[in-house]
């Protein structure tokens, strides 16, 4: 469908090239009937025709300033100096000046310092061929040194002014580039810690709270039946949740903070050494993780194969926090009563699996409940910062996740997710 009339007339109207056209028309008439002599009355077809001569390349120099900032001034300042040259020599009488402040503005505006000095310097050339040629041809003997005081009170306030202007708007557009800039990369930044601390909140206390209401719910079902581990299962619950909590003040502080960018990293890190455990967890925890599972009523075995290799707190993070997920989906997906097993090979690679046969008493609705449905995209990019892989799909009746981390840096890769659990 084609575009509505006064739309187009709008568009039309806001193209540059009709204000470039606009302004190269409005600066060449009044310097036609400014500075030459052929537009006075009695002025022959010849002089007419050798001012448009002139007059046509200047236009069409500042139809195109903006494309072609250098050729158009250098267009513009060999059409003014060639006029004054002939004007010196012959009786045309034509010396433009006006087109030459527009060009000297652009190159100032869009060029660099360098390029605008030079700019500068030659158009000091045709200024001085007017003034030169105003005080030996139009001014009177007795009157020549008042037209030279004159002509450089004329042409160097409104040079320099061009120039000035020039290069003032160019340090202004500079300075809003950066500023935009600055905005930018502080949004991204914002932007950046959002979804880490969301990452944070899914990691630690969304699993935290997923643990305790499933073992919440295999105390109240076991109550009965074994009144002697009530306590140590309502026991256990309270410790995850006073962890939880000591995570979620953490969390909330960094949310809170109004200081810079610097100071705010500084205050995590004094966080993380005042602060203990919560920020700081690691394959050496997998343990008590493993028996809150099982506490859960989740039947878990743990494979470890090949030489444990040291491990950068960041990657051993990583390594906890993606057997964290995995365990606690089989927690709240299969349920009480399924059986899983966490593989942890030690080879050139890290290689971490969780899989589980689906076979518990899973309540989809209340699993949903505990869902975020964040969690796979979380390890996926966490996964992805240490250069590994993540895959995670249905296995036989249940559902597997399979991550492999470098034990050496390497640039970030692609990384592989299967569907969210």
């Amino acid at each position: 469908m084609s575009r509505p009339a006064p739309a187009r007339r709008r568009r039309w109207l806001r193209s540059t090239r009709l204000q470039d056209a606009a302004l190269a028309l409005a600066v060449i008439v009044p310097e036609a009937f400014f500075f030459g002599a052929p537009v006075t009355p009695g002025a022959d077809t010849r002089s007419r025709l050798e001012l448009v001569a002139f007059c046509l390349p200047e236009f069409l120099a500042l139809l195109y300033r903006r494309r072609w900032t250098v050729p158009a001034f250098a267009v513009v300042w060999t059409v003014a100096v060639s006029a004054d040259l002939v004007t010196a020599i012959t009786d045309f009488e034509f010396t433009p000046y006006f087109g030459m402040l527009v060009a000297l503005y652009t190159v100032a505006r869009q060029r660099g310092r360098a390029a605008a000095l030079a700019a500068l310097a030659f158009a000091l050339v045709p200024a001085g061929l007017a003034i030169r040629y105003t005080v030996e041809h139009l001014a009177s003997p007795g009157h020549r040194t008042a037209a030279l005081i004159a002509g450089i009170a004329f042409y160097l306030p409104v040079t320099a002014a061009a120039w000035g202007i020039g290069v003032w708007s160019r340090a202004v557009a500079e300075a809003a580039a950066r500023d935009r800039r600055e905005l930018a990369r502080a949004r991204r930044a914002v932007a950046h810690e959002r979804t880490r601390i969301a990452r944070e909140l899914h990691d630690i206390v969304a699993n935290a709270v997923a643990v305790m209401v499933m073992q919440a719910e295999a105390t109240r079902s076991t109550a009965c039946v074994q009144p002697a581990r009530t306590d140590a299962s309502l026991a256990r619950i309270e410790e995850v949740g006073r962890a939880a909590m000591a995570e979620l003040r953490r969390l909330l502080r960094l949310l809170r903070t109004a200081e810079s960018s610097l100071e705010q990293d500084e205050q995590r890190d004094e966080q993380r050494e005042t602060e203990p455990d919560t920020a700081r967890r690691g394959l050496a925890d997998l343990a008590t993780l493993l028996e809150d599972v099982r506490r859960a009523g989740v039947a878990v075995d743990l494979e470890v194969s090949g030489t444990p290799a040291h491990l950068d707190d960041s990657l051993d993070l990583t390594a906890y926090r993606l057997l964290q997920e995995a365990v606690t989906n089989v927690t709240k997906h299969a349920g009480p009563g399924s059986r899983a097993v966490v593989r942890i090979d030690w080879s050139e690679v890290l290689r971490l699996e969780v899989v589980d046969d689906g076979a518990g008493r899973s309540r989809r609705s209340a699993a949903r409940g505990l869902s975020t449905g964040h969690g796979l995209l979380g390890l996926a990019e966490r996964v992805a910062l240490f250069g590994g892989e993540l895959s995670a799909a249905p296995y036989r009746s249940g559902f597997r996740v399979t991550a492999t981390l470098p034990l050496t840096p390497v640039s970030p890769s692609s990384t592989h997710t299967g569907e969210e659990r």
